[in-house]
């Protein structure tokens, strides 16, 4: 019966440990001249079987970007519409919806790159 009970407990705690585990991807998007903007990818932000990403942390590299948070369809990102963000700036989204909204352009003739960390909550 003890071994029975040691066993059960130690199960329990391998599934309690594996349920509270969060769930990471990263990816570098290239942000380029796209009409309206790019967004994260988005089997990367609902990826299939696991929670849905909460938390974005980026960092620019290459050359300057706008991007917006809103309504894409309300407000459209350009070159000169935007939250402008430029070589070595961290940028930082804790709302699933401005990260579903997220839309970025680079401002000029070359693309920039962002590095960009995703994090899922713990169940």
């Amino acid at each position: 019966m003890k071994r029975w009970l040691v066993l059960s407990v130690a199960a329990l705690a391998l599934v309690a440990t594996t349920a509270d585990a969060s769930f990471f991807d990263f990816e570098q998007i290239t942000i380029d001249a796209t009409a309206g903007g790019k967004g994260f990818t988005a089997s990367k932000i609902t990826p299939t079987g696991k929670p849905a990403i909460t938390t974005v942390s980026c960092r620019l590299e290459t050359a300057e970007v706008r991007f917006l948070v809103l309504d894409p369809v309300v407000t459209a990102v350009t070159a000169s519409v935007g939250t402008l963000l430029e070589p070595g700036d961290y940028l930082a989204i804790t709302s699933r919806e401005e990260i579903l909204n997220f839309r970025a352009i680079r401002t000029g003739a070359t693309s920039g790159t962002l590095s960009c960390a995703y994090k899922s909550p713990s169940p």
